[in-house]
């Protein structure tokens, strides 16, 4: 038996034009990659954000307070620094509703007393020192890699804003306005900051190799312009508004990352254990693992002293605070300090003598 079977016929050309659907200019990039990391490279994947703690999560000292002119850490790795007549207070907030979408922590900078009259001289400003080792850009060897930062912001201190990034040591640095525009509305600011001319950034070192700052108010001895390339220092254009200027001003940052391209990707997430221990590289304290007795040893004489080992080993040998009780007496110093431990140390009697609480920091 034959069985006929009829069909419609087939538009060859309409058929070849449904296989030339737009895919972009990036999904074109994509479709020439040759291999995995090439077109992970192109999306911006894997570890990609030069910012530790850039969700606000990290909060070791579990304190807040007044900022000073000198460096003053709240939140890991985030450093205040005020100049002015008035107070600014900061701390971290953290709810499960209330951030922007993705987030549950943030550093809030809250003026606590007004400066209405800005001298020269004064400035407020929020910072992250970013380590040389860290710095994934070609600034300083090869100087072709755009950058951008994003950030989540939220104030009731509505107009422009200033942000910058600058070299280890100050110079060169480029600034960008950015405007909030409604009050306490959380907004996402994107910058894309072309490669320097000049500046070593010290990429290969655990010194400063860029410094992020966010300007809230300076005065008219920090003047720079936005846009371009700087040589001299400053802080602030003249649209830059003064949020000290009345004690009811909140100033909320979250979502911050910096990576290399011209685009800015989605946040990169890492999990608390990391991000925990990307902090204690520059900061750690003791959690209740103690107490740590002193032992008699022969090195140095007639010496106590009890080796504390560090978690995480430290950017550099660790500046190290402790408390301390027991019958020996005060402890003198400490002898041995490298980047995984120090050694506090006494010669006063005998008997016992342990250290109750410790902190250890090896800030930039």
């Amino acid at each position: 038996m034959t069985v006929r079977v009829s069909k419609k016929p087939v538009n060859i050309r309409e058929k070849l034009s449904e296989l030339e659907k737009p895919i972009g200019l990036k999904g074109s990039e994509l479709m020439r990659a040759e291999t995995a990391q090439e077109a992970r490279d192109l999306v911006s994947a894997g570890r990609k954000n030069m910012i530790i703690n850039g969700d606000m999560r990290i909060f070791q000292r579990n304190n807040a307070g007044n900022s000073a002119n000198s460096n003053s850490y709240f939140l890991d790795r985030w450093m205040t620094r005020e100049n002015s007549e008035g107070v600014l207070y900061v701390t971290q907030q953290s709810s499960s509703s209330g951030g922007p979408p993705g987030f549950r922590s943030w550093l809030l900078a809250q003026c606590d007393g007004a400066d209405t009259t800005v001298d020269s001289s004064n400035y407020v400003r929020i910072q992250q020192y970013i380590e040389g080792y860290n710095c994934f850009m070609d600034w300083g060897y090869g100087n072709t890699d755009y950058i951008t930062a994003s950030f989540w912001v939220k104030s009731n201190k509505t107009g422009i804003y200033c942000f910058q990034i600058e070299d280890g040591d100050a110079l060169p640095l480029y600034c960008q306005e950015y405007t909030i525009g409604q009050s306490n509305v959380w907004q996402k600011v994107v910058l894309t900051i072309p490669p320097p001319p000049t500046g070593t950034w010290r990429g290969a070192d655990n010194g400063i190799g860029a410094r992020l700052t966010w300007t809230l108010m300076a005065g008219s001895g920090h003047p720079t312009t936005a846009n371009v390339w700087q040589t001299s220092y400053g802080m602030r254009t003249n649209n830059q508004v003064n949020f000290m200027d009345n004690a009811n001003n909140n100033f909320y940052l979250t979502g911050v990352q910096l990576e290399v391209g011209k685009n800015a990707t989605d946040f990169e997430y890492r999990s608390y254990g990391e991000e925990l221990a990307l902090c204690q590289r520059y900061y750690q304290q003791s959690t209740g693992d103690g107490p740590w007795f002193f032992h008699l040893t022969g090195y140095p004489t007639n010496y106590y002293r009890a080796e504390v080992h560090l978690p995480t080993s430290m950017r550099a040998s660790p500046t190290a605070t402790w408390t301390a009780s027991g019958t020996i007496g005060s402890i003198l110093g400490t002898q041995f300090e490298t980047n995984h431990s120090f050694i506090p140390y006494t010669n006063n009697g005998s008997g016992s003598i342990y250290i109750s609480s410790w902190t250890a920091s090896a800030e930039l």
